[in-house]
């Protein structure tokens, strides 16, 4: 009887090890993965270069206008503390003074918005764009998975970097454009 049951535990045991998957080396480097960090992207490529131009530009025609109103605003005060102005005079600059503050801060508060849409909209298009380059090159390279390099990440190697490769295709993308 105890016979048999060794006999029974080394077949089970052979035929356990026969039947598990093996893991060779040549399988374990089928798995390809690629980390990429898209700020980066954004940052260095021409894409990015030309959208934080582009984004810089409208900021400082904005913050022109704004400065202008200031100007104004500067003016009217001194006018109101001017000495020798009547007090018909005085409380119509008031009032002037009071619309054209109430100019400024909708203005500043437009260009606020306006900047804060416009930086939404060129993030969600150039990540788009990105995304495309990166999903070209996974597929073209049958990567497993590539991941958004992340400071969670403690420990990954250069080699599986794409970030490099991957702001050359989308500069190469953004010239075909």
């Amino acid at each position: 009887m105890k016979k048999s049951v060794v006999a029974l535990a080394v077949v089970l045991l052979v035929s356990l090890i026969y039947s598990a998957p093996s893991y060779s080396d040549d399988k374990l480097d089928a798995v390809k993965i690629g980390v990429v960090d898209i700020q980066r992207v954004i940052i260095e490529s021409k894409g990015g270069k030309e959208a934080k131009a582009q984004f810089e530009t409208e900021m400082t025609g904005m913050k022109k206008a704004l400065t202008d109103k200031e100007d104004i605003l500067k003016k009217l005060r001194s006018e109101i503390t001017k000495a020798g102005i009547s007090d018909a005079e005085k409380k119509e600059k008031e009032a002037k003074f009071q619309k054209e503050a109430m100019e400024m801060k909708r203005l500043k508060d437009q260009a606020e918005s306006g900047l804060r849409d416009m930086d939404k909209t060129i993030t969600v298009k150039m990540i788009g764009e990105i995304r495309e380059v990166i999903s070209k090159i996974g597929t073209e390279e049958k990567y497993t998975i590539i991941l958004e390099k992340d400071p969670s990440v403690l420990y990954m190697p250069n080699a599986i970097d794409m970030t490099g490769r991957i702001i050359e295709n989308y500069d190469k993308q953004k010239a075909k454009k």
